[in-house]
C-alpha cells in the first residue's frame, strides 16, 4: 500500500520478483554479498538500528529466497532504506514506505512497520515494503513525494484512503515470502 503524506513523504508497499530487472547504481560496483554482508556492511542499502527489525531481516534472508533476492537487488540500487517500528501507525496499516526529501543526490527511503504480529507476519510485511523500495530504486526520477505519487499512480492500484496505493508485485511478494517462511 502506498499513501501520500502531506508534501513530505509517500507510503508504499510493493514487490519485485527475483528475475525482474534492476536499475543499477552506475557508481556502485556489482558485488554478490553474503547475507551477513547485506545485514552488516557499512555501505549496505537496507539499514536499521532496531534489534527486533534486525531479527526480521535475518530471518527473511535465511528462510526466503524471494526476500534475499529483494535485499540483493536493493543492494545494487542508489537508494538507502531505513526500517523502523512505528507504534503510532493506524491500525489498518501493517507497513508503509516513505521518501525522505533531500538536497543531495542520495535517495533515502524509510519503511515503517507496525509492532506486534508473528515473525512470519513481520517478514512478509517487510518483504512487501522492500518490493516497494525496489520499485523506487528502479525509478531514478523519483526524488520527492510528488514524483513518488506519480510513479504509483502509474504502476499501482488505488487504495481506500486518499493518496493510497499498492501494487500487484508487492502483494505477490508478500504472499510468496509468507509461503517460503511459513
Amino acid at each position: 500500500m502506498i499513501s501520500v503524506l502531506p508534501a513530505m513523504a509517500i507510503g508504499a508497499l510493493v514487490f519485485v520478483g527475483p528475475a525482474d530487472p534492476v536499475a543499477v547504481d552506475p557508481v556502485r560496483p556489482i558485488v554478490k554479498r553474503t547475507s551477513r554482508e547485506l545485514l552488516e556492511s557499512p555501505d549496505r542499502r537496507v539499514r536499521t538500528t532496531d534489534a527486533s527489525v534486525r531479527k526480521v531481516l535475518a530471518a527473511g534472508l535465511e528462510r526466503s529466497p524471494t526476500f534475499a533476492a529483494l535485499m540483493t537487488a536493493l543492494d545494487r540500487t542508489d537508494v538507502i532504506v531505513y526500517i523502523e517500528i512505528n507504534r503510532k501507525l493506524p491500525t489498518v496499516i501493517a507497513g508503509r514506505l516513505l521518501i525522505v526529501p533531500a538536497a543531495t543526490p542520495q535517495r533515502y527511503l524509510r519503511i515503517e512497520i507496525a509492532p506486534g504480529g508473528s515473525l512470519l507476519d513481520l517478514v512478509a510485511t517487510v518483504g512487501h515494503e522492500l518490493q516497494h523500495a525496489l520499485e523506487v530504486g528502479e525509478a531514478p526520477d523519483v526524488r520527492d513525494a510528488e514524483s513518488l505519487e506519480e510513479l504509483y499512480a502509474r504502476i499501482g492500484l488505488r487504495g481506500i484512503g486518499a493518496h493510497s496505493y499498492d501494487t500487484p508485485a508487492a502483494q505477490k511478494a508478500g504472499r510468496r515470502i509468507r509461503f517460503e517462511v511459513g
